[in-house]
């Protein structure tokens, strides 16, 4: 009976020493979970400054998923796995899989006998990670509203601009200008609020193509010029999101509608209209200022 403990045993170390070593796909994994949408993660996450390894190399993204970093921990590289999975429509899970493609035998060694110091590291930046992202939440707040029209805005001057998603609000302080002098030198009303209507984004390039509008009240005779185009916004089957804070940071409310919609089975577009219900140049707290979001829902 002994000899028989004695085989098993042995064949059992056999095999989970060939599995450990040989067959195991990574070395190891840490996760946590939060709160915040899986989009705003994945933004953080892709240039994250390490504070214990060196500058990250993307080796490869897809958003809101995964992106895969090749770093060192002295001088030794790995690559960490970081993988963004939904629990639900409020919480994500972030968990960093990590593998040594140079030194996989002797890394896999010491975490088993626990000496691996660079684990230690790499709990330690997932926990800065994790706080960066709770305390980000101070500054700005989601809140989705339901099933709605968006509103139709009847005649606008508009602007067409294309850019990367982060520059949004930026391509609209440096054209914003335009605007305003048409609508001094036409005399022009103003009935409603500024608005964007995003009409495509490419989730691989991260680029969005909108129109910046001031919807005004009609006037015969009124030119179109190379920079400002006459347009109808019409009104829509959407989704109304609530932002409040920075216009910087608008998408956030986009990224919570993501993570909502892929919850509820909730099929909707990329086409995105904000409706800017504050005036930045006013001053204030920006955490107060209020952005009307409605995106498209698909048939």
């Amino acid at each position: 009976m002994g000899k028989i403990l004695s085989g098993i045993l042995i064949v059992g170390i056999i095999g989970f020493s060939i599995w450990y070593f040989a067959v195991k796909p990574y070395d190891y994994s840490i996760a946590f979970t939060t709160n915040t949408p899986g989009g705003i993660i994945y933004e953080r996450i892709e240039y994250w400054q390490y504070e214990h390894f060196d500058k990250a190399e993307i080796l490869e993204e897809n958003f809101d998923e995964q992106v895969k970093h090749l770093v060192k921990f002295q001088d030794t590289p790995l690559i960490i796995d970081w993988n963004i999975s939904q629990l639900n429509d409020s919480v994500n899970k972030v968990k960093a899989i990590i593998s040594h493609p140079e030194s996989l035998i002797s890394s896999r060694f010491s975490i088993l006998i626990g000496e691996n110091k660079e684990q230690d590291s790499l709990k330690k930046e997932l926990e800065i990670i994790r706080k960066s992202l709770d305390k980000e939440k101070n500054n700005y707040n989601i809140e989705i509203i339901g099933e709605t029209k968006a509103p139709k805005a009847d005649y606008c001057a508009c602007i067409g601009l294309k850019g990367k998603l982060q520059q949004k609000a930026m391509l609209m302080m440096t054209n914003i200008g335009y605007l305003s002098d048409y609508v001094l030198e036409h005399d022009l009303e103003m009935p409603a609020k500024p608005r964007v209507l995003v009409k495509s984004w490419d989730k691989g390039t991260n680029e969005i193509k909108f129109d910046f509008c001031f919807p005004i009240v009609k006037k015969e005779g009124l030119p179109e010029t190379e920079k400002i185009k006459l347009r109808t916004l019409p009104s829509f089957n959407a989704v109304h999101t609530i932002f409040n804070g920075n216009y910087l940071f608008t998408h956030f409310a986009w990224y919570k509608l993501q993570d909502y919609a892929k919850a509820n089975h909730l099929k909707i577009s990329d086409q995105v209209l904000e409706v800017f219900n504050n005036n930045p140049e006013m001053g204030g707290n920006s955490t107060e200022w209020t952005t009307d979001i409605y995106t498209l829902i698909r048939d």
